[in-house]
């Protein structure tokens, strides 16, 4: 039976070059976890329509206003559709 480290080499050694790269940089990324503390996840407040509540009506056109909207970022000719 290969040892876990013979294993390892074994299943990397068919990566491609881009498959390698990017699993050295999760590697790196794993052992630096271990020596760096760990900063405290952000919580965003949702913002907007909550999970589950419906606050506008099945027939609402959410693109009717598109075309005033483009105006306003300086679009001059706008074909939505």
């Amino acid at each position: 039976m290969l040892t876990l480290q013979e294993q390892v080499v074994h299943k990397v050694s068919n990566l491609s070059e881009d498959n390698l790269r990017f699993l050295l940089e999760i590697i790196d990324r794993f052992m630096q976890a271990d020596g760096v503390q760990k900063e405290e996840p952000v919580v965003s407040k949702r913002i907007g329509i909550a999970k589950g509540q419906k606050l506008y009506d099945d027939s609402y056109d959410f693109d009717e206003m598109n075309p005033e909207i483009a105006k306003m970022f300086g679009v001059v000719e706008c074909s939505f559709y």
